[in-house]
């Protein structure tokens, strides 16, 4: 990285700086779904800090970093905590009930306070003379160093993919054949993120590296990190095959439904639904749906649109609308949120939505309607 004599931003760092704050922007839109929220919450906190480390690069690039001293970012300690955040992700959207010790997070929190420390003592990074004798010294050196973070990322991919493929499920699934290939995908993009941070402490030792080499390895980072955050928000959108249906979902082989077919295979689905209630589970997809119907996911989505003249989610949303009618009417006391809840809605805003586009009034006021028939 080399640094201009005069502050000073050019097409690139421009560039940089305004993708910095997409990476804000993406933060905030996983944020806004408070289904996800918690499961999102490590893949948030990821792109949260590569943004915050990506404007720490435009002040460095810029030299902007020297005229503003106190504008620091903690970089060196965000880089140890992304493969602990991966690897808490991949473990929840596996099982909820798998716990990830505070240890793995020891490094990256040791690594911010005493950045915290020494940034406050040594009036922003600017007096570290003073310091070089105090016993902990070394310690912060150390957690600071490029290559410990390199080796934090390095060993958190594997440890992760370790981990997925110890995981025992239905392998003829197309659930888990889809989960498969999606967390595979992300795995492969953290890898592309660790191999690009590390190439850029080997080949800045070569004489032909320079600013532009440099950009070229932050672009690929920020791609990297910033597709996984893309293909995270688009979760419930793959796993509905609504999304890059060929990269994750089986062939059909071309093959065609006759009508008679369709009204066979369509009754059987109603049969299933109304029997079953799948649409009570907030986390069902597509692919489980089809998995317990035994269609492809590419029948199953056929059938519903071409039958039901809906996506997936409207029609599995019909149901749940009205089972929450329902329960409305039956129960006074019922409160909105144990009701969106219990009918397969994971937040109130698409809820309440959803019911008000349906029947012309919010759930709390048909609620109220309904009361007001029954006080007569």
């Amino acid at each position: 990285m080399q640094q201009n004599a005069i502050p000073s931003f050019d097409t690139w760092t421009s560039f940089f700086l305004l993708v910095s704050s997409l990476g804000f922007f993406l933060t905030a839109i996983l944020s806004v779904n408070k289904g996800n929220r918690r499961t999102n919450l490590p893949i948030i906190l990821l792109i949260l800090g590569f943004s915050f480390v990506l404007v720490q690069y435009v002040l460095y690039w810029t030299n902007y970093g020297s005229v503003y001293p106190y504008l620091y970012f903690f970089d060196s300690s965000w880089y140890l905590a992304f493969g602990p955040l991966l690897y808490i992700y991949v473990t929840k959207f596996y099982s909820n009930a798998f716990i990830i010790r505070w240890y793995h997070f020891a490094p990256s929190i040791i690594s911010f306070l005493l950045n915290g420390y020494y940034y406050v003592k040594s009036n922003g990074f600017q007096e570290f003379g003073n310091y070089k004798g105090d016993a902990i010294f070394s310690l912060f050196g150390s957690l600071r160093s490029p290559w410990i973070a390199a080796v934090s990322l390095i060993i958190y991919f594997f440890i992760t993919k370790d981990f997925v493929s110890n995981q025992k499920g239905e392998n003829n699934s197309q659930y888990e054949v889809t989960r498969k290939k999606w967390i595979g995908l992300l795995l492969n993009l953290f890898l592309i993120f660790s191999i690009s941070y590390i190439s850029y402490y080997v080949l800045v030792k070569f004489p032909f590296f320079n600013s532009h080499w440099d950009y070229a390895i932050s672009f690929s980072m920020t791609i990297s990190i910033y597709a996984i955050g893309y293909m995270v928000y688009k979760e419930p959108s793959i796993f509905n095959g609504e999304l890059l249906s060929k990269l994750f979902h089986k062939e059909t082989n071309g093959r065609e439904l006759t009508s008679v077919t369709q009204d066979e295979f369509y009754n059987s689905l109603l049969s299933y639904i109304n029997e079953n209630k799948p649409y009570l589970d907030n986390n069902l997809r597509l692919v489980h749906l089809a998995d317990k119907l035994g269609f492809s996911t590419h029948i199953l989505s056929k059938l519903i649109n071409e039958k039901a003249h809906k996506n997936f989610n409207q029609f599995i949303n019909e149901y749940r609308l009205e089972e929450a009618r329902k329960l409305l009417i039956e129960d006074d006391s019922i409160s909105i949120k144990t009701v969106y809840f219990d009918v397969g809605f994971n937040n109130k805003t698409t809820f309440n939505n959803a019911f008000k586009s349906k029947y012309n009034c919010t759930p709390s006021e048909y609620k109220k309607k309904h009361l007001a028939i029954q006080d007569k």
